[in-house]
């Protein structure tokens, strides 16, 4: 077993800053094999004694052992085959091997999630009056989800395009009782960052989900979320991408069920009329 699957199988048992150096680990294995362990510490925003105490918890002799047995793995990784088919032989073990999966990952974005931000972002998409939505590339599906799923519920909702001649126009009239929310966890292209300086500039809330605590987003974001990925698993990225846009969602609704569950009949009630 290597240093990643032996912190995937403890994980639950972790304290929760040993979590969170759990998570970094997995996530910037690398990084932490070439850096001291202040200096990561620093990164994930914890102290370098509970970077520590997390490699006593895997059973390692400290901090350098950590760095000697991410740099085999790393090792091994580069040399690795990556043409294999992996074949399950039972298929019921196979779905309770893949839906503990989804719980683990579901668990490692729910261990980076502050309270507070998400409390205040549902609050904003109940309060504010147009909620803007951004996601490119890769994350434009995860960005129109949320967006049709918004427009089900409120008003105001508009997913925005990727046109840089054309972004400027489509934030024209993003002020302070605004919310642009930014789907950003393949690559934080220099774009994006700008999108979210000029709403930041003109006093729209910014909330961002990204794939990395590191990300240069968090400088003009006033919440930031941090989704456990998988590099190599993008399926593993939706699963903890739209559980925490579904909870995002749901927080919303709970502050005024009723208010939401008229719009909706109104829609469904809009939408008949129309095709009859």
């Amino acid at each position: 077993m290597n240093i990643s699957e032996s912190i995937k199988k403890n994980f639950i048992r972790l304290s929760r800053g040993q979590r969170k150096v759990a998570q970094f680990v997995l996530d910037n294995p690398s990084l932490v094999a070439t850096h001291i362990a202040s200096e990561v510490g620093k990164l994930i925003g914890v102290s370098e004694s509970t970077v520590i105490r997390f490699c006593y918890a895997m059973d390692l002799g400290g901090f350098n052992d950590l760095q000697e047995e991410l740099k085999l793995e790393l090792a091994e990784n580069e040399n690795a085959p990556n043409n294999e088919e992996v074949v399950p032989k039972k298929t019921g073990n196979f779905l309770n091997e893949m839906l503990n999966h989804d719980v683990t990952s579901i668990l490692s974005t729910l261990e980076q999630v502050e309270p507070q931000a998400f409390d205040q972002t549902t609050q904003w998409l109940h309060e504010l009056d147009f909620v803007y939505v951004l996601g490119f590339r890769q994350s434009a599906p995860a960005a129109a989800y949320m967006t049709s799923t918004l427009k089900n519920l409120r008003k105001h909702v508009k997913q925005i395009n990727h046109d840089m001649e054309n972004i400027v126009q489509q934030l024209s009239n993003i002020d302070n009782n605004s919310l642009l929310i930014i789907i950003a966890v393949d690559h934080e292209y220099e774009d994006i960052q700008t999108i979210a300086k000029l709403a930041q500039n003109k006093k729209a809330k910014v909330v961002t989900i990204t794939s990395s605590a590191l990300s240069p987003l968090r400088d003009y974001s006033n919440a930031m979320f941090t989704i456990h990925v998988n590099k190599q698993d993008s399926l593993d990225t939706n699963t903890s991408l739209f559980s925490l846009m579904n909870a995002m969602m749901e927080g919303m609704i709970a502050q005024n069920k009723r208010q939401y569950n008229e719009f909706q009949k109104i829609n469904e009630q809009s939408r008949v009329a129309f095709i009859i």
